[in-house]
């Protein structure tokens, strides 16, 4: 078994860090967030979960949660 000092040599580079590159990702479509209960319910096959989808509509309207 190694020791502390070892294990933590070996998670360390020698020498400067340097940025290789950056990229962003941006999904190709977008559902807006009042949109989103009934996609998120269609897809997912649980449409027949009424109280269910209401009570997240509400979570949706008055949160700031982005999707």
């Amino acid at each position: 078994m190694e020791s502390v000092e070892e294990f933590r040599k070996g998670q360390h580079s020698e020498g400067p860090a340097t940025i290789l590159a950056i990229g962003t990702a941006v999904p190709s479509n977008c559902v807006l967030q009042a949109d989103y209960p009934d996609f998120l319910f269609r897809t997912t096959n649980s449409e027949h979960m009424i109280r269910l989808k209401e009570k997240f509509k509400l979570m949706c309207k008055y949160t700031s949660i982005m999707l």
